[in-house]
């Protein structure tokens, strides 16, 4: 007898994680840890955002509306915790950006949506299941995180990568700037 898990009659896609890692140095590794101390200067991820209402419009977002509005209700604690990020961690807020956008751009991808030229249509249709996906990944990212210390319930976390959602949609780095487009 094998070991191991047998699923009879699947018919879905089945994702197996084996977490039994060794921390080991790599150059990879050492790369991505001098690429991030580079210089950030040339990446512009400081545009002027659209009105909140213009930009929900224009994208088409209607069932994941409430991703904005969250930063609506909390956008001074937002707001406060950019600003300690940025205390503690060099161009914290120009990297939590850049993640975002690469989850969006992933989220893109995984909805087939063209970004050259960009595929604005496509979007609109789906601009709800990308925001979703873009949260997916987030909160898959969080919890496999080292950084994220015992205490921290999963309504916590539920509750920072829909904030921090929002910030990216509000900050345009998530969804299109009609500005971008027009």
């Amino acid at each position: 007898m094998s070991k191991g898990v047998v699923f009879n009659n699947n018919t879905g896609q089945i994702t197996v994680k084996n977490e039994n890692k060794t921390p080991r140095s790599s150059i990879l590794g050492r790369l991505i840890e001098i690429i991030a101390i580079g210089s950030t200067e040339k990446i512009d991820l400081d545009r002027v955002p659209a009105d909140i209402e213009v930009k929900i419009e224009y994208n088409s977002l209607s069932s994941n509306r409430w991703v904005v509005e969250e930063y609506i209700g909390d956008s001074l604690l937002v707001d406060e915790s950019i600003k300690e990020l940025n205390q503690t961690i060099l161009n914290g807020s120009t990297k939590l950006k850049r993640q975002m956008k690469l989850f969006y751009n992933k989220a893109l991808s995984a909805h087939s949506i063209s970004t050259s030229p960009f595929d604005i249509e496509k979007l609109k249709l789906l601009s709800d299941e990308v925001v979703k996906e873009v949260m997916q990944l987030a909160s898959e990212f969080v919890q496999s995180s080292t950084d994220l210390k015992e205490g921290y319930f999963q309504e916590d976390v539920d509750h920072g990568v829909a904030l921090i959602t929002s910030y990216s949609v509000i900050e345009c780095i998530v969804l299109e700037n009609p500005n971008d487009h027009s």
